[in-house]
């Protein structure tokens, strides 16, 4: 089984260190389920979450930013926070990715021994590892958002080390830490969220729906526009500031056990 990193391992150059936030939109109630996460360098969290508390103002003053509660009320604060994250400074480096998985294919006893969490947390592990693939040269801190389970997430941290040591990868341990973090306390996770609430609600064929909130067809039709996505059944290119990548699943053994 992978370890954590010793302390001499542990010794890294802070500016080497993203974070990663991750949230799930989608995964019993629709056919699609779809994953997606940001990365921000870890220096630059603080005046992220900042910029965050002062774009939701005057509209949204407390309470937690979601897709499920976006409004015509709320409409314009939501809008400039995706805005901010395709144009502000602050977010420059900050990148969204994502995955999208048919649930209506998933056979559970294939696909994880008939362990639905165990699908879940393999679905976790291919965009955590995209993230690896994506960004060489850096090290991670993972944020999972919290949810009830029995896999502890220092387990996963040791699955993608192992699984970024069998293929090649010379970075030693390069996901530092994988810890849950409540999303109602989470800026970031919040904002991964409203990017992946507006890309689920197409995906999933909400928009079209006669009792689609108007409001949200706006939102989704503004995320989706500022990302340059058309066809959303469609991949992205791997690389870039928001990306789509439609999983094909793949039966147990295909992920590194440990």
């Amino acid at each position: 089984m992978a370890q954590p990193p010793s302390a001499s391992q542990a010794r890294l150059d802070p500016a080497l260190l993203s974070d990663i936030y991750i949230d799930e939109s989608s995964q019993t109630r629709h056919r699609y389920m779809a994953m997606g996460g940001i990365i921000i360098p870890t220096s630059a969290t603080a005046d992220a979450n900042n910029r965050f508390a002062e774009l939701r103002l005057p509209e949204l003053p407390q309470g937690e930013l979601k897709w499920g509660n976006v409004s015509r009320g709320k409409l314009a604060a939501y809008q400039r926070i995706v805005d901010a994250f395709f144009d502000d400074p602050i977010f420059t480096a900050v990148d969204f990715h994502s995955t999208v998985v048919d649930t209506w294919g998933q056979d559970h006893h294939r696909f994880g021994d008939g362990d639905r969490d165990k699908t879940f947390n393999k679905e976790l592990y291919q965009l955590a590892a995209k993230f690896a693939r994506l960004y060489p040269t850096r090290y991670f801190h993972l944020y999972p958002d919290d949810r009830e389970t029995k896999h502890r997430p220092g387990e996963l941290r040791d699955i993608l080390n192992f699984g970024r040591r069998k293929k090649g990868d010379s970075r030693d341990f390069p996901f530092r830490r994988s810890h849950f973090r409540r999303s109602c306390d989470t800026p970031m996770i919040q904002i991964v969220d409203l990017l992946l609430g507006g890309l689920a609600y197409r995906v999933n064929g909400h928009a079209n729906a006669l009792d689609a909130s108007p409001a949200k067809v706006e939102l989704s039709r503004h995320i989706l526009q500022r990302a340059g996505i058309r066809k959303v059944m469609l991949d992205t290119a791997m690389r870039g500031k928001f990306t789509v990548w439609h999983r094909k699943l793949q039966p147990r053994g295909s992920v590194p056990r440990v």
